[in-house]
């Protein structure tokens, strides 16, 4: 099987710097999500990653990289290649060191990444947890080098035979699409500045922006989130994370035998895995064999290459169609309400109408149904971007876009789906009582309250804030030592810091650094010898039973004095009503201090970050604790990241 591969590639051309960068161009380019709406920010990134593994292809892809950097085809372009050393054989060490010195000779850096495996890992999920390490360890070293993009060498070879490897396991639809040229990096959810976060954005809705733009990027090593120093000058909106890494594969146009042309023409060695071409180990080394052989070829035309490349395209052309008519659909939808502080939407789904847009069969205007409702939910879901298949989608479409013939308002009921419950309105009047007046009350109201899905009992996620030693390396803003981002619920990106109580400091303002940082190595030390620690989770009935006989706090951290009449308790609880209302208010974050003493374990809330809320003064966590506690606490949160698409067909942007 090599000396037939090595064979083919002397009827095809080396890949030249031009048309790479043509083909990258392009892929960058009409990918979506490498813009990420912005049609002036179209160009290819100026700093890249390479995964290289010493094989054909990424050897000729760093080759092609480094050839965009001699020739100056691309202005300031960086380029930096990652070798990942598994660490699960004696001799991976130096087959990185090796590929790490082709890399050298051809004049890119190089960075050898070791992965650290975990005890107890068995033999039978090796490959699953090596794929899990491998690209946490590049999405990692990117974050850390600013780099945005990691190319990959995966060519057109291989969306072949994945694309048949799909169609023999009985996929259909999207399914058969191949390889994506760009996609969001795998294996890193909930990584910070690695998976879809890093920077931040400022959503706005239509009614307050007044013509501006409906976004405002931020800085990538500021981001624009919402702090408890807030002023009444604060523009309104919601912080949402952006950034993260992406994956490119700009070789997909290109054969395996032209990377071998390219490899040979300009002598760039590489390694060959006999294993990869051995048709009794794997189902996809089959395929590949069964797809290499030319005279006579062993497949039939409706299998080979050619066609396979054909469906490839044809599925592509589904997906846009599929796309177009679920943008029309939601442009029919009005989103009366989109709260991210609380996770919750108010949709008006269309009335029984005719379809303004033809769909061809049936079952297709179901997908399309299920296509858009899968795109409502990822708003507010507590799980990953499409992370339910479109066939589970498809029996609830009827309660949202009914027929004429089918639900009325007097039959709708609640139902769960994608993580999301769905409440009919007008039974939740706590929310929509300040939306009835855009309602036409002789219109057939197909309206809608959607919330986060409450959770199951002993199954609420509790995220623990790891605060920074004092001698770390941490990011300070105010005299603020803050955790680092962690993602909560899979929506809320939350960080804290602990800061001096400015009623009990001992310094005076003006004080150099150094005395400040003394401090707050006192704080440091007072939190570890007390047991204290910072968690996230869900708000309960029993804190607002502990705000109840507290009252709630100002501004200043100061309490109001009021344990049953305190307006601001007052305010507090017609704001969850109104924004929250039902089991949704025990749905948002709630930001409480834990202490362990004695294997007893006691929380006190301090505050509700997403509402820029705080619940009750340093004293009195204080004086519930039982502790010397001199310190108070900051805070930072943002949204998870989202498509803003479905927001501007629907009306909100």
């Amino acid at each position: 099987m090599a000396a037939s591969c090595l064979s083919r590639q002397l009827s095809h051309k080396a890949i030249t710097a031009a048309q790479f960068l043509e083909h990258f161009q392009r892929a960058w380019s009409e990918s979506r999500l490498s813009w990420g709406g912005q049609q002036t920010n179209r160009r290819i990134p100026r700093n890249l990653g390479l995964a290289v593994s010493g094989g054909a292809d990424s050897m000729a892809l760093a080759f092609l990289c480094k050839q965009l950097q001699e020739q100056n085809l691309v202005d300031g372009l960086a380029v930096t290649a990652f070798v990942v050393d598994h660490k699960a054989r004696k001799e991976s060490s130096r087959e990185a060191r090796t590929v790490a010195a082709w890399l050298s000779d051809i004049g890119l850096q190089a960075q050898i990444l070791e992965l650290e495996w975990p005890q107890g890992v068995s033999v039978s999920a090796f490959e699953t947890h090596a794929r899990r390490l491998r690209f946490q360890a590049l999405g990692t070293a990117c974050r850390d080098r600013r780099i945005s993009a990691l190319l990959m060498g995966h060519h057109q070879d291989d969306n072949v035979e994945t694309t048949l490897w799909r169609l023999c396991s009985g996929a259909r639809g999207a399914g058969l699409a191949g390889i994506p040229p760009v996609a969001r990096i795998p294996e890193c959810h909930g990584l910070y500045g690695v998976s879809e976060s890093g920077s931040s954005t400022v959503l706005r809705p239509s009614d307050d922006r007044a013509g501006a733009p409906s976004a405002i990027v931020g800085n990538p090593t500021s981001p624009q989130v919402q702090d408890t120093a807030e002023d009444e000058n604060k523009q309104p909106g919601f912080p949402m994370a952006t950034g993260g890494i992406l994956l490119c594969r700009p070789l997909l146009a290109f054969p395996k035998a032209s990377l071998l042309a390219t490899c040979h023409q300009h002598r760039i060695p590489y390694v060959s895995d006999p294993t990869n071409f051995d048709p009794t180990l794997t189902p996809r080394n089959a395929i590949r064999s069964l797809l290499s052989a030319s005279s006579p070829p062993l497949l039939p035309r409706a299998l080979q290459a050619p066609s396979i490349l054909s469906l490839i395209k044809s599925s592509h052309a589904l997906i846009e169609d599929a796309i177009a008519h679920s943008n029309n659909l939601l442009s029919q939808c009005r989103l009366l309400d989109f709260n991210p502080s609380t996770g919750t939407m108010l949709i008006r789904f269309p009335s029984p109408q005719p379809q303004l847009q033809p769909i061809r069969t049936p079952h297709f205007k179901t997908q399309i149904q299920s296509l858009t409702l899968r795109r409502i939910t990822d708003l507010i879901s507590p799980h990953p971007y499409n992370y339910f298949p479109l066939p589970s989608f498809e029996k609830f479409t009827v309660h949202v876009f009914p027929s004429s013939s089918t639900s009325t308002p007097a039959t709708r009921l609640p139902f769960t789906l994608g993580g999301v419950m769905f409440h009919p309105t007008p039974n939740q009047k706590s929310i929509t009582h300040i939306k009835n007046e855009v309602e036409n009350a002789n219109e057939y109201e197909n309206t809608w309250l959607l919330t986060r899905q409450p959770y199951m009992r002993n199954r609420t996620p509790s995220l623990p804030l790891d605060l920074p030693r004092p001698d770390s390396q941490t990011e300070t803003e105010d005299e603020a030592i803050y955790s680092p981002w962690k993602l909560w619920d899979n929506r809320y990106w939350v960080r804290a810091a602990v800061v001096p109580d400015k009623s009990k400091s001992k310094l005076t303002p003006g004080l150099p650094a150094q005395y400040m940082q003394s401090e707050l190595d006192e704080i440091r030390r007072c939190v570890d010898a007390e047991g204290l620690s910072l968690i996230v989770r869900p708000l309960r009935q029993s804190d607002l039973q502990v705000i109840r006989g507290m009252g709630m706090a100002d501004g200043l951290g100061q309490g109001c004095g009021k344990k049953h009449r305190d307006p601001a308790l007052v305010a507090l609880l017609k704001r969850l009503a109104l924004e929250a209302p039902g089991q949704a208010r025990f749905t948002i974050p709630v930001l409480v201090v834990q202490k362990n003493s004695g294997g007893n374990t006691h929380q006190v809330p301090l505050a509700l970050p997403t509402l820029s809320c705080r619940l009750i003064s340093t004293s009195q966590a204080q004086s519930l604790l039982q502790t010397s506690m001199p310190w108070t606490v900051r805070w930072q949160w943002m949204y998870k990241m989202i498509d803003q698409d479905p927001l501007k067909l629907m009306g909100w942007l």
